[in-house]
């Protein structure tokens, strides 16, 4: 039985709420607000489809299956922490901090392009773009690297995306277009229309 105490919490979604492991801070504990959840499930049908090849993906977060907790069952997930212990931070909040302080735009533009390039090279399917749910981690002063920790997955009676990688890449093209609508939309103010474009190509 693991406790969860109240100084442990990280935050509350839609579905679920959001622990650090007690004594592993790179690990983190998720507790559904009611069971069994869609959005979990459709997540979880998507990690069982990808057997071994998850372990060479770095956009999906580590899962490492149930526990129990002072609070009920729980999910261990990898935690994303940036290498110096820090949580991460989400994207829209990369984005906000870079429109008071351009002086970090180039380090965004290169975050949001290899985002991409990886992104496509995983293809993993996305049940939508919220971009709070894209935690953006250090991984050394000077690099960067983006983790989905939601939305991950199809709600498709047979998920031909999970197996063809035709359907994969229609999928991710899909809501790559979505994200980019999304970006050009709220960040004109930040992003050049030149990046945009860059950004958009598929």
């Amino acid at each position: 039985m693991i406790n969860l105490t109240d100084d442990l919490y990280l935050g509350t979604g839609m579905h679920k709420v959001v622990y650090v492991h007690p004594t592993d801070k790179n690990l983190c504990i998720k507790i559904l607000h009611t069971a069994p959840d869609e959005d979990l499930e459709r997540e979880f049908r998507y990690r069982k489809s990808l057997g071994k090849r998850a372990d060479s993906m770095t956009l999906i977060t580590k899962y490492f299956g149930e526990v129990e907790t002072s609070r009920g069952k729980g999910y261990l997930f990898e935690r994303v922490v940036d290498y110096d212990g820090n949580t991460s931070r989400d994207m829209l909040d990369l984005f906000e901090a870079t429109i008071k302080n351009k002086k970090n735009l180039p380090a965004v533009e290169k975050i949001l392009l290899d985002f991409k390039r990886v992104y496509f090279a995983e293809k993993i399917p996305l049940a939508g773009i919220d971009a709070s749910n894209y935690l953006v981690q250090k991984i050394s002063p000077s690099e960067y690297r983006v983790r989905i920790i939601d939305n991950i997955g199809t709600s498709a009676f047979i998920p031909l995306a999970y197996y063809f990688d035709f359907f994969a890449m229609k999928r991710a093209r899909k809501y790559w277009r979505l994200f980019m609508k999304e970006v050009g939309e709220r960040y004109r103010v930040l992003f050049s229309e030149e990046f945009l474009r860059k950004l958009a190509e598929i």
